[in-house]
Formats: structure tokens, sequence, C-alpha cells
């Protein structure tokens, strides 16, 4: 998981908090399941919380919200862009945030580094 953190990093979100951790895991399990994001409020954060034992599918929801919220408006948003590949205009959802970053690893061959 070392390439997300290195690729979470480059777009601003630095830390160990909790909400940090979650990110990490939430993008590796998109990786290994892309159809997690088809519901992430079924899919995705449910998984999430159980990885994180005493995390509730909201506080996992808020976590990543937050994370994401943090960075469109503190992080490198031209990076962002650039990994999405067009102008991003408005804040993506959670969900596209996330999938976002797991396209642009996947097409960059980032994920055969961890």
């Amino acid at each position: 998981m070392q390439a997300i953190k290195t690729v979470l990093q480059s777009l601003g979100l630095l830390g160990t908090s909790t909400a940090v951790w979650q990110m990490l895991y939430a993008i590796k399990l998109a990786h290994e399941d892309v159809d997690l994001l088809r519901n992430i409020m079924t899919g995705l954060y449910p998984a999430v919380a159980k990885h994180f034992e005493g995390a509730s599918v909201s506080s996992v929801e808020r976590n990543l919200r937050s994370l994401r919220d943090r960075q469109w408006a503190k992080g490198n948003v031209d990076l962002l862009r650039e990994m999405a590949g067009f102008n991003l205009q408005v804040k993506p959802t959670t969900g596209e945030f996330i999938d976002i970053i797991r396209y642009y690893m996947e097409v960059e061959g980032l994920f055969n580094e961890d």
C-alpha cells in the first residue's frame, strides 16, 4: 500500500489519521474489486468498516468524504485533474475521487510496485 500512500501524499493528503488509512484501504479494495464502487454505501464502505474494527459505515463515509473535501480545498487539485484526464470543474464525489486514483494507478502500473 506504499504506492497508494505516495499518491495520496502527492495530492496533499499527509498524516496517519484513521481517515488516511481508511482511504488507503478503500483504494486497495476498489483496485481488487471495482464492483465495490457501483454502490459504495452497500459495497465499499461496509467492506472498509469491517476491516477497521469498531468503525461504522457512517464513520467510514464521513472520514472518506472529509478527506476528499480537504484534498479539494487545500491539496494539489491540478494533479487530481491530471489523474482524471480532464479538467474537473466541480469537486468529485467520494466514489469518483477513489475511482480517479484507482484508475490512474492502474494505468500507470503503480499497483505493481507494492
